[in-house]
């Protein structure tokens, strides 16, 4: 359990940096009653390709986390999807992603 909890105080941290990174449109967890309640799921929606990028593979929190995470084997499961909006209808969270 130790691992685990410190694979979550990881996302944590990675949350907390990615809060200030140019592109980032808007980032959420997810959790479920059933079937994934004890593992959520973190999206992120970036308006360009470099910002994720940079982001996901920069010199920076993530990077640490993710090189950390394959050394240590933190967790189990995993699910981090980044995705950059290609068209949209409506908004996301009060905000055009496509701005």
């Amino acid at each position: 359990m130790s691992r685990v909890m410190k694979f979550g105080q990881g996302v944590v941290a990675v949350r907390i940096a990615m809060t200030g990174m140019a592109g980032l449109h808007s980032q959420q967890t997810f959790g479920f009653d059933k079937g994934i309640a004890t593992d959520p799921v973190t999206v992120t929606f970036w308006k360009n390709d470099a910002a994720v990028r940079q982001f996901a593979y920069g010199p920076a929190v993530h990077k640490m986390q993710m090189d950390q995470f394959r050394a240590e084997d933190t967790a189990d499961r995993r699910s981090f999807t980044r995705l950059k909006v290609l068209s949209s209808e409506g908004s996301w969270y009060g905000g055009d992603p496509m701005r």
